[in-house]
């Protein structure tokens, strides 16, 4: 069994001395996992240097009995490759968080093409954007929860202040519990929101605001989504940006 798919790489785990097992989210498949090998030990790798980082974009020829879980990658190409992302530590900082967030809350085998299409075009716009890209991680965090089930209803407003993360809404008085955001977190929540990324410029958001509501939307993810797995690589981000 032959298997050719666009996918998108979102982590690798040591196999053996000269393999991988890796995780990536494929336009035919839905989530999948491969084994490769080759790529690990003294010798020559058979594949491109950093194809198995982080949301590289990929192209995979993988074999494989009918019912086996596990196929066998035969033949890996970027598709396409980054051009600025491997130089620049905050973008592929960003990526390796976003790539965790993916793996903690997509488990399902089922394809989404509109899901793939939105990573796919998510990681091509942060390689080629120019100046500031500080505030793209929160897009892509806001955006990713109307593809996997719970995008933030209502909207700010002055009678709407606030956001109480375990409902999924904006309301008019602060919830009896700790997990809410305070109005200008929840301003800033809704800018993303109602602001494209090609338009990411135009939202001013104070660093205090933003460290604020990239905590805020790790903890949304894990109250929703992630059935108590936390979220790490958030921390290390956080200081890159600092």
């Amino acid at each position: 069994m032959r298997i050719k798919t666009r996918a998108i790489i979102l982590h690798t785990t040591k196999y053996s001395e000269t393999s991988l097992i890796v995780r990536a989210y494929t336009e035919e498949s839905g989530a999948c996992a491969f084994i490769v090998g080759g790529v690990r030990g003294g010798g020559k790798s058979r594949f491109a240097a950093g194809v198995f980082q982080p949301f590289s974009l990929v192209e995979i020829i993988a074999s494989g009995k009918p019912g086996n879980d596990l196929h066998r990658i035969t033949e890996v190409q970027f598709a396409p490759a980054f051009t600025n992302i491997p130089n620049d530590i905050v973008k592929s900082s960003m990526l390796l968080f976003l790539s965790e967030v993916v793996s903690r809350c997509i488990r399902e085998e089922e394809p989404s093409p509109s899901l793939f299409q939105f990573m796919h075009h998510s990681a091509q716009v942060l390689d080629l954007m120019n100046g500031s890209c500080s505030r793209f991680h929160l897009h892509f965090l806001v955006r990713l929860t109307r593809y996997v089930g719970f995008y933030p209803n209502g909207e700010y407003s002055v009678g709407t202040p606030y956001f109480d993360l375990r409902e999924g809404v904006f309301v008019s008085v602060k919830p009896h519990h700790a997990d809410y955001l305070e109005d200008e977190v929840s301003m800033a929540l809704f800018e993303l929101m109602t602001t494209g990324f090609e338009d990411h410029d135009d939202i001013q958001i104070r660093p205090a605001v933003g460290r604020a509501l990239l905590q805020a939307m790790v903890a949304y993810y894990e109250l929703h989504l992630t059935h108590g797995r936390e979220i790490h690589s958030h921390k290390i981000l956080s200081e890159v940006l600092a």
